[in-house]
């Protein structure tokens, strides 16, 4: 009901069109049949009614908005698929965006609502410890900068460094997106921070996934976004995927998982036509 009552709100031209075509077109059949036989008699108040019906059904169906898109890449065989859901419900390695020193601290550090905050919370039992251990492993080799006189964690390492993790069989790349004022913990980012964290992240997918699906969420939008609106933001991802894919594949399923409150910012049927 959601997806129609979108649809009617963005496409309400598209819905009396397609009923004023669609009751034309059998208004023209119902008249051709009646010519030449005239004893079915067909124009009746029921033969209308049907046809008003059947028009609305044809309506609803042209306006209803997707949940979900698929774009295959040309000249490859990668495909994204975009829609809606959960990313932790997702198969495949999710992609989760961290600050520059994969902090773990819940609370002013790494807020709860965050989705970096959401995996310390709900895969390593909201235990600091047990997800530092697990990036520390991963990120041995990785240089970083020693920051003194910050509270929690103090290797910073460069925007893009990604980690590999798993946590109660679910696999994380967990990869620097943003910088953190020091005063007040606010993480921030900006169009260009994005680029340089998406090469990390990609780099780290083409030797990681190993066949699996990439799950990436709708990257710069969160707490520490970019500052892009929704539907720009997820074409300049689109874009970026598809730029890199051409230069050498990340993986041959990639999947952007929407959050359900971007439903109404973002018209999946408007982006799926633009990269046909």
């Amino acid at each position: 009901m959601k997806s129609i009552l979108l649809g009617l709100k963005r496409h309400y031209w598209r819905f009396f069109a397609s009923i004023f075509l669609c009751y034309s077109a059998l208004w023209t059949i119902t008249e051709s049949i009646a010519f030449f036989y005239p004893s079915w008699n067909l124009q009746c108040f029921i033969t209308h009614l049907i046809f008003i019906v059947i028009s609305v059904i044809i309506g609803i169906i042209r306006v209803h908005q997707p949940r979900r898109v698929t774009i295959k890449i040309n000249a490859t065989d990668t495909i994204i698929n975009i829609y809606y859901g959960d990313i932790f419900k997702q198969h495949g390695y999710k992609a989760i965006s961290v600050n520059e020193y994969f902090d773990s601290e819940l609370g002013e550090p790494v807020s709860e609502n965050s989705l970096h905050g959401m995996v310390i919370k709900q895969f390593f039992g909201g235990h600091p410890e047990s997800f530092d251990r697990a990036v520390t492993n991963d990120l041995l080799n990785i240089p970083f900068e020693s920051v003194q006189g910050k509270r929690g964690k103090i290797k910073k390492y460069p925007i893009g460094t990604t980690a590999k993790i798993v946590a109660n069989g679910h696999n994380f790349l967990l990869f620097a997106l943003s910088n953190t004022n020091l005063q007040t913990f606010k993480a921030s980012s900006d169009l260009l921070t994005m680029i340089n964290a998406m090469n990390g992240l990609f780099e780290r997918s083409r030797n990681s996934t190993g066949g699996e699906k990439l799950n990436i969420p709708l990257i710069g939008s969160g707490l520490s976004g970019v500052g892009l609106p929704s539907t720009q933001l997820l074409q300049f991802i689109i874009l970026y995927i598809i730029d890199e894919t051409k230069r050498r594949q990340i993986c041959k399923e990639i999947d952007l998982v929407l959050h359900e409150s971007r439903f109404e910012e973002i018209d999946l049927e408007n982006i799926q036509r633009q990269w046909i």
